[in-house]
């Protein structure tokens, strides 16, 4: 037994750092299914498929899947569709959405947007921490995805009523 002071393993081995790649569209399917109920992902204005959007996965060096990221190009705008950091607290929503971030710096665009539902706090000050700025609120924006998607619930994170989207944006 160790104390909490001290490192159970003071000679061990660093853990290989995860392996990102280009997500294929599989890829993107198949974390939509498990995580947002399938495609369509709805935001306002856009309706989109795994076929329409880029993505990054991160995966551990077993290959195991740990994260997705994707967005669609509007012009000169990104918008974040999803980011699913598959454990939390280990730091790969962070770096997913670094990722996400420095390739579409590096291809020129000059923001990234993202939208999150009115319950999610968690999210709001995750993105908050990382340079994203609160620009709109789609009052009753959940209605409408619920035409697209029926089995949006009407309530969430803590019973919160699930009625309006926050739009956040942060300048490349």
């Amino acid at each position: 037994m160790t104390s909490m002071d001290e490192p159970a393993h003071r000679d061990a081995a660093p853990a290989p750092l995860p392996r990102s790649e280009r997500a294929d569209e599989e890829q993107i399917a198949a974390v939509w299914s498990e995580r947002w109920g399938g495609e369509p992902i709805v935001t306002p204005g856009h309706l989109y498929t795994a076929g329409q959007v880029e993505g990054i996965v991160l995966n551990s060096a077993d290959g195991a899947l740990l994260g997705l990221v994707c967005w669609a190009i509007h012009g000169d705008r990104a918008e974040l569709v999803s980011i699913d950091a598959l454990t939390t607290g280990h730091g790969h929503g962070s770096r997913l959405l670094q990722l996400a971030e420095g390739r579409l710096r590096d291809r020129g665009l000059a923001a990234i947007q993202l939208v999150t539902s009115n319950d999610n706090t968690r999210a709001l000050r995750f993105y908050q921490r990382r340079g994203y700025r609160l620009v709109r609120v789609h009052l009753d924006a959940m209605a409408e995805a619920r035409r697209h998607k029926p089995g949006i619930p009407s309530e969430g994170i803590g019973g919160v009523p699930l009625r309006d989207l926050w739009e956040l944006e942060k300048r490349l």
